[in-house]
């Protein structure tokens, strides 16, 4: 089956709120302790997604109706990226690499020329797969996650490398591919 990629709607926020729960399980349970992983956690991402964030652009791939993977920006002057998830089992198939490329895409057709996210300087995976897209690290920086301590490194396109990212691929939210 073809894998769709759409804006999200405030319906689907209880599919991007487990989605987000079990990706966070998978990715996480490496940097932060146990407890921040255990039962509360779909309760926080529950409530984190009950108020629909109308000023953020948030893009869905999705396959006969299940949602595979999720990307949320918040808007601004150098917007930010504060969430990119993909179903655990769904990793490695390009599902992601797909929604951060639209959401810059789309970013750029709104006059967006930056982009920025943070990354656990641990995941070492995400790192590289940022990288790989062109991202440039910044120093790391002590963070929060859940109220647990974390380290964070600031991932940044501008200039060629946020053209590059936001180049047009064939692909734009609606479409299959």
């Amino acid at each position: 089956m073809t894998v769709f990629l759409r804006d999200a709607v405030p319906a689907d926020a209880p599919h991007i709120a487990a989605l987000h729960a079990r990706s966070w399980r998978a990715s996480y349970a490496p940097f932060v302790p146990p407890e921040v992983l255990e039962a509360p956690l779909e309760a926080n991402m529950r409530a984190r997604w009950d108020t629909w964030p109308a000023h953020r652009l948030i893009l869905l791939a999705e396959r006969a109706g299940e949602v595979l993977g999720f990307v949320a920006a918040e808007r601004g002057d150098v917007p930010i990226v504060d969430n990119l998830h993909v179903d655990p089992e769904m990793r490695g198939g390009g599902i992601g690499e797909r929604l951060l490329r639209s959401l810059a895409a789309r970013l750029k057709q709104e006059g967006v020329t930056e982009l920025l996210l943070h990354v656990l300087e641990g995941n070492s995976g995400a790192r590289r797969f940022y990288r790989r897209l062109g991202g440039q690290e910044g120093p790391a920086a002590d963070d929060t996650l859940l109220d647990a301590p974390v380290r964070m490194v600031p991932m940044r396109w501008s200039g060629a490398a946020f053209d590059a990212l936001a180049a047009d691929f064939g692909e734009q939210p609606g479409k299959d591919a």
